[in-house]
């Protein structure tokens, strides 16, 4: 089962741009418009091959996990 957890550009930039395990962000020319182009890319093979996709913009990872897991329990179901 995959799930994609889905967030927008702004909320990637925040949560990402410091993070040191991702080296194609740690491009100091990287703008957020490189972002959205990166993500029209993407978003569209994500969600073909996603099962479950989870919108996470404002939420906690709490709220998101609990999410994750009812959808899939619903899916067992």
């Amino acid at each position: 089962t995959v799930v994609y957890l889905h967030t927008t550009v702004e909320q990637q930039m925040k949560r990402t741009m410091r993070d040191k395990r991702r080296p194609e962000l740690q491009n100091q020319d990287l703008t957020e418009d490189d972002m959205v182009d990166i993500m029209h890319m993407r978003d569209p093979l994500y969600q073909e091959i996603a099962d479950i996709v989870v919108e996470t913009d404002g939420r906690t990872v709490r709220s998101v996990a609990a999410e994750v897991i009812r959808l899939l329990d619903e899916q067992l179901s």
